[in-house]
């Protein structure tokens, strides 16, 4: 055929040409189809999202609950003083074993009788053991700062973390009875015991259980860790 009849015709380099270019165009097409840029990392195309749905992550549930005070807030700080009668008792009675000395020295002096000797002795006797009774015993001062108990007794001075599972505390009885006391163990292992004549015994009683469930929980969580 001549090709001035049907036009220019393309010869066999020229169609292995275009159907190597045809091909590519595919080849890049799928390429383009496979590697689609996400929409959540790019702008959006219009295209489906490649990265799946992530289900909700399951949350263990806590065995512990913390206790939601009831009554009023724990303070931060707080003092108590024990109270002072056994104190004023003893010192009445020294007070007056000193007058009976003082009367049986004049008495012994002027009348030298057995009875004004006696009075003397005998008022001496009782002096001595109330002075001696009134220098053992000191008055307890308690002060309370966040979690920490400063516990001072004549020139003794203890400090315990009621929040330290370490340290052991113990209450004994509820705040309503006479019996009712807070045993607590010093760093040397004496055992220090707050009384109702102490403290006010509803609002320490109180205190010390909130902190005590807060070493409990301290101390659940540190063998849960140590377990593992």
């Amino acid at each position: 055929m001549d090709e001035s009849d049907t036009g220019t015709t393309a010869g066999p380099e020229a169609l292995s040409a275009e159907v190597a270019r045809q091909w590519a165009e595919q080849q890049r097409a799928q390429a383009r189809a496979q590697f689609t840029t996400p929409s959540w990392i790019g702008p959006d195309r219009g295209t489906t999202p490649q990265v799946p749905l992530q289900p909700e992550p399951d949350h263990d549930e806590l065995e512990f609950v913390v206790p939601v005070p009831t009554g009023p807030p724990i303070p931060d700080t707080g003092h108590w003083t024990e109270k002072a009668r056994p104190r004023v008792v003893a010192g009445t009675l020294l007070v007056l074993a000193l007058l009976g000395v003082v009367a049986g020295l004049v008495f012994t002096i002027t009348t030298q009788s057995p009875a004004a000797i006696t009075l003397l002795a005998g008022s001496a006797i009782v002096g001595v053991i109330f002075r001696g009774a009134l220098m053992g015993a000191g008055v307890t001062s308690i002060d309370l700062k966040g979690s920490v108990l400063r516990i001072r007794n004549g020139g003794v001075l203890d400090v315990v973390n009621l929040a330290d599972p370490l340290h052991l505390v113990e209450t004994v009885g509820t705040p309503d009875q006479p019996t009712w006391r807070v045993q607590i163990e010093a760093v040397d292992g004496r055992i220090i015991e707050i009384t109702p004549r102490m403290v006010d015994a509803p609002e320490f009683d109180r205190i010390v259980r909130h902190y005590r469930s807060i070493a409990d929980r301290a101390q659940r969580e540190r063998q849960e860790r140590f377990s593992r």
